[in-house]
């Protein structure tokens, strides 16, 4: 018969029905029928063949890059103005607070990495901010600089008993300091930093 002709000459021992259906140009429901005879008279033997592993991909994981946002409490918009010139030029994201009293709530929307508080403000203080803030669980570990005109020994223990973590003159704001106090207690963070250089000579001018 034509069909157990064309089926001797592509039987090999090495076929499948699939690779036999697309060599026929048949479906593979076809070509098994074709060989139901020949099986069941035994002419024709089918082994079983395990299915082709899944290819797997290996997953590539990219490092999450994080870039810090630092916010301000400050009466004073001008130094909020300064912070955020300084800050933003070299690579972080900045937030500046002008109103003490809703401070509180809005740091908790916002979750900074580091906090800048000025010491003396309107209806509260620094140091009753930082209390505040310290009780909270969302800021028991954040960085809380406190900025102040009075560098003196008292107000730095002062800072130290309600929680602060460190304690910066704002007298003249100084980008190197400021810079610098970011950089020491946000190492836990990885991202690309801007250069600086031209920060530099912008903040002391509108700081003097």
């Amino acid at each position: 018969a034509p069909i157990y002709q064309t089926l001797s000459q592509l039987i090999d021992g090495q076929q499948t029905l699939r690779d036999l259906a697309m060599q026929m140009k048949r479906d593979v429901l076809t070509v098994t029928r074709s060989f139901l005879a020949y099986i069941q008279s035994g002419l024709v033997e089918l082994s079983h063949v395990p299915d082709l592993p899944a290819p797997v991909f290996q997953a590539t994981t990219t490092p999450a890059f994080h870039t810090p946002l630092i916010a301000c409490v400050d009466d004073s918009p001008t130094i909020c103005a300064v912070m955020k010139e300084i800050i933003t030029a070299s690579g972080y994201r900045f937030v500046g607070l002008n109103d003490p009293l809703r401070a509180v709530g809005m740091l908790l929307g916002l979750k900074p990495d580091l906090i800048f508080l000025d010491l003396m403000m309107p209806h509260t203080n620094g140091y009753e901010l930082c209390e505040k803030l310290r009780r909270l669980d969302a800021f028991c570990g954040t960085p809380i600089v406190i900025l102040t005109g009075n560098d003196g020994v008292i107000d730095r223990v002062r800072a130290k008993i309600v929680g602060s973590t460190d304690f910066l003159s704002k007298a003249k704001v100084d980008p190197e300091l400021v810079l610098g106090t970011v950089a020491k207690h946000l190492k836990h963070c990885t991202f690309t930093k801007m250069p600086t250089q031209k920060l530099l000579a912008s903040g002391n001018n509108k700081a003097a």
